[in-house]
């Protein structure tokens, strides 16, 4: 999944749900080392409480509606996605809009945009 990222096009890299589920992507994902992702109701577990701190960066941590006005946008997006949660973001965004990259074991990257 990694190196599908590193060889699609640029873009930005939302996970959905808990971050340790895809937290071997990020950290293999090159393409990604030093930029923010964004992690989709993603305060839970042990990122909850830190990600209400005073200084938590807040964008990082998305909500459904905010996924869904980025995904729409011009601008690429991608998303890792586990296989039980698909029919949800299937339901968040315009249908055509969900473009795989990857899928491997259950789990997906998908684009806001077609990949060649």
């Amino acid at each position: 999944m990694a190196e599908a990222l590193n060889g699609a096009p640029s873009g930005s890299l939302s996970l959905d749900d808990q971050y340790y589920t895809f937290s071997s992507v990020v950290f293999y994902a090159e393409a990604y080392h030093g930029k923010r992702i964004l992690l989709l109701n993603g305060r839970v577990n042990n990122l909850e409480y830190g990600s209400y701190a005073p200084d938590a960066p807040p964008d990082v941590f998305l909500a459904d509606a905010g996924f869904r006005e980025r995904w729409l946008s011009p601008q690429r997006y991608y998303i890792c996605v586990e296989q039980p949660r698909v029919g949800r973001i299937r339901a968040l965004i315009a249908p055509g809009a969900l473009y795989t990259l990857i899928e491997s074991g259950g789990k997906f990257v998908f684009s806001n945009q077609p990949v060649t």
